[in-house]
């Protein structure tokens, strides 16, 4: 039984490697006038993240802002209101699960690799936020940079993303 389940393990890395090369190549031929490498340049965003957001949304300039973009992907807490109580609850259920997976991974590895978005994950947390709800704010900066990298093709740099403030 044991054999049988290493036998099945590896005809399904095997598979798992055959899907992602493909994947590579189809990101390489079919998205040439996408700025793919310009999107690479962000910490922590990589070829499954980009592989997931442009699969599951397809074109990003069909957006008319990033804001439109981060609601297609779900990307915004849920509100309840009963009277004049509100609250804010869990993230929206609408949206792509792989794309929300996925730009939670990259906010992980973004907080670990860029120091810009690592000091807004960490004054979030400061400021009384949870980790979880810091990433997604993470998450949504990195769909707002991928937006406008995709949009007007300009590799990413800090300065143009993050305003410096005068304290």
């Amino acid at each position: 039984m044991i054999r049988t389940d290493l036998r099945i393990l590896e005809l399904l890395s095997q598979e798992k490697s055959k899907v992602e090369a493909e994947i590579e190549s189809l990101m390489t031929t079919r998205l040439d006038d996408a700025p793919i490498d310009n999107i690479k340049t962000i910490p922590g965003v990589a070829n499954k993240t980009i592989a997931a957001v442009l699969g599951e949304c397809g074109d990003l300039r069909r957006f008319s802002s990033a804001k439109a973009l981060i609601g297609y992907l779900g990307l915004y807490p849920t509100q309840y209101q009963s009277g004049n109580s509100l609250s804010v609850g869990r993230l929206a259920q609408r949206g792509i699960p792989i794309a929300k997976h996925a730009l939670y991974m990259a906010a992980v590895a973004s907080v670990r690799h860029d120091p810009e978005l690592k000091k807004l994950f960490l004054d979030k947390v400061s400021s009384g936020k949870s980790k979880k709800e810091a990433l997604i704010i993470v998450a949504k900066k990195l769909v707002t940079m991928i937006y406008s990298i995709f949009k007007y093709n300009k590799p990413y740099e800090p300065n143009r993303v993050f305003i410096p403030q005068n304290r």
